[in-house]
């Protein structure tokens, strides 16, 4: 393999020697020429990534980002610029992050709003469509929204119960936990689950990203600290380098789903398009086992076969490497990354906003015997 991974760390230790770099291009360059090496020896996806499209793919890209990383005039064009790079690796969890990692760690803002509205609620919402028909519209599985979703379940169990068509939108929700939407399965699973779990790679930067994590995105969390504890520990079952499952007792387990509702929907339709990313597409994966469960749109985004993103500083100290910690033990034979997961009916990508909310008519005119047919005739 030429260059291999150990030409592309010592380029790494050569730019960390001019850590005192006079010109903005010189430190992105500096930045730029750590990240190969650190890839392909820590990030779950790397390696395979190489072997897909090979050396000379590569090369290209590294060489082409140079010569712009050089050419960065400030600190912010280097970011778009390492950022494109980590783009030519893997599109989804894989990126820049400009600022110390305490900083990265805070939550995100809330998008300013436009024209001076409020800027839209990303919490989930209830309407009641007809007497047959609800639309429960979930444009997030951040966790900050658990509490919500479980509390819109138990406010309006009732209705719920009493309506056999639910469309459930996840159209440009890019993820989050997968403790958000478990509530929901409980009314739309058939019972039983067949979960396959993830691997870790075992490195030293891997495990001080497990022991550090909890201290900067839940400190005193106790759900965290044991689940980075248990990370750890496996981790140190095999050699560095290595994969180790993230549970003593395997990858793949066969769940009953706890607390199932006694009446639950006969038809359930979930509206998916390109922005579905992350948790949004493992909750596609485990609500599609469900016998009575269609996806409809769009394929997912593509971004959920390497997980677990943790941070590692880059020479210059003004910005960190997000990178992936695990991989799902679907792979190769079941890879989401690739193509996003596919619809079981394909809707093509509407025009505007209007189109949008034209899907869910369709989808409801369907649900109660009608067509997907967007006269409606």
């Amino acid at each position: 393999m030429r260059p291999s991974f150990f030409a592309w760390a010592a380029l790494a230790i050569v730019a960390a020697s001019h850590a005192q770099a006079a010109t903005p291009g010189e430190i992105c360059v500096q930045d730029l020429r750590a990240i190969p090496g650190f890839l392909l020896e820590n990030d779950t996806g790397a390696r395979q990534h190489l072997a897909q499209k090979g050396q000379a793919y590569f090369d290209q890209a590294l060489a082409t980002a140079s010569q712009a990383a050089s050419a960065a005039p400030d600190a912010a064009a280097c970011d778009a610029v390492l950022e494109n790079y980590v783009g030519v690796w893997r599109k989804g969890h894989l990126h820049i992050k400009p600022g110390s990692a305490v900083d990265i760690a805070k939550p995100a803002p809330a998008q300013p709003a436009a024209s001076g509205q409020a800027a839209p609620s990303k919490a989930p919402t209830l309407q009641l469509l007809s007497s047959q028909t609800v639309l429960l519209s979930l444009p997030s599985f951040r966790g900050n929204h658990s509490a919500a979703m479980q509390a819109l379940l138990d406010t309006h169990r009732e209705a719920l119960a009493a309506r056999p068509n639910w469309i459930l939108d996840v159209r440009r929700n890019g993820g989050g936990s997968d403790n958000t939407y478990a509530p929901l399965l409980q009314w739309i699973s058939s019972g039983e689950m067949v979960r396959v779990g993830a691997e870790w790679l075992s490195t030293p930067a891997n495990i001080a990203g497990q022991e550090s994590v909890c201290a900067l995105l839940a400190p005193g969390d106790a759900a965290c600290a044991a689940f980075a504890g248990q990370a750890v520990a496996q981790m140190r079952t095999v050699q560095a380098g290595e994969f180790a499952p993230q549970q003593p007792g395997g990858t793949i387990s066969y769940l009953r789903v706890d607390g199932q509702t006694a009446q639950r929907p006969a038809r359930v339709a979930i509206l998916v398009d390109r922005d579905c990313a992350s948790s949004c597409e493992e909750f596609l994966l485990a609500a599609r086992q469900s016998f009575h469960v269609k996806l409809i749109g769009r394929n997912s985004y593509g971004a959920l076969d390497y997980s677990n993103l943790r941070l590692h500083a880059l020479p210059s100290g003004v910005r960190h490497l997000q990178y992936a910690t695990s991989r799902s033990a679907r792979l190769p034979h079941l890879q989401v990354d690739l193509g996003g997961i596919q619809p079981d009916i394909y809707l093509p990508p509407p025009k505007d906003e209007a189109g949008r909310d034209d899907e869910i008519v369709r989808v409801q005119r369907w649900l109660e015997g009608g067509t997907l047919r967007r006269d409606g005739a």
